[in-house]
């Protein structure tokens, strides 16, 4: 196994795998892209082109860009706003944007599009993808708290303690599962988008999916609206909560 770690996304991406070093490169390259086309401080990403001109014209964006968006805009149609990647900023909500052929976005507003509930999930995706398509068989990719592990091999998958961030609890042992984790951690705020309330005070809360996309954008849906049972079963996710003391609270699937 080869594991290396690289700063990308606001956070440390660690990558392990059974493979060799160009397949991690490939990995770290596809977490690059990510980070170059969805940064929501970066003035030549998608998402600033798409505040400056979507308003005015349509906007063409590279397609991944294009397939979070999509993703983004789903989840917040079903969770009725509680999930939404303008923050209710500007006067502008998820309804504002419109995704057109082509790769291309257009929005009925001025509107600032902030993916970081969703993207990192996806970069996870798309580094474990490049793992595989280059001979990897088992390993993991995970970018700070947004985890997906696979191979036939079952993997301890632990969580941090909400307040008490150096201490980790085990969750489970899975494979072939994408996880990621919500709560109050080294100062961070959960906000639920249509109210502006702070979320996930003393507590955490970890979805585990098939992709991590998925995952990463259901914590805060989760965290919002409790485990609605109709959108796990959507996603073939689960939830879990951890308290304070470490005590594990699962969703039923």
């Amino acid at each position: 196994m080869i594991s290396r770690a690289q700063p990308w996304l606001g956070t440390l991406v660690a990558i392990r795998a059974d493979g060799s070093t160009m397949a991690l490169d490939e990995a770290f390259r596809a977490v690059a892209l990510v980070h170059r086309r969805m940064s929501a401080h970066s003035g030549d990403s998608d998402l600033a082109r798409i505040g400056r001109d979507a308003h005015a014209e349509p906007v063409e964006v590279h397609p991944w860009t294009w397939e979070v968006l999509a993703c983004a805009l789903e989840m917040s149609e079903a969770s009725e706003g509680s999930f939404d990647v303008t923050l209710r900023r500007q006067g502008a909500s998820f309804r504002d944007l419109e995704l057109l052929p082509e790769n291309r976005v257009r929005s009925r507003k001025a509107v600032r599009v902030d993916l970081g509930g969703i993207a990192k999930g996806f970069a996870v995706d798309r580094a474990v993808f490049a793992l595989k398509a280059h001979g990897c068989s088992r390993g993991s990719v995970n970018a700070g708290g947004d985890l997906r592990v696979f191979g036939d091999e079952a993997q301890e998958v632990r969580v941090r303690l909400p307040g008490t961030p150096g201490i980790a609890a085990t969750l489970c042992r899975d494979h072939e599962a994408a996880f990621a984790t919500s709560g109050s951690y080294f100062g961070s705020a959960q906000v639920d988008a249509r109210s502006g309330n702070r979320l996930c005070g003393d507590y955490s809360i970890t979805v585990a999916a098939h992709e991590c996309m998925h995952a990463d954008a259901l914590t805060k849906v989760v965290a919002a609206n409790g485990p609605r049972a109709d959108l796990l079963a959507r996603y073939r996710a689960r939830a879990y909560l951890v308290d304070a003391e470490g005590r594990i609270h699962a969703s039923r699937r």
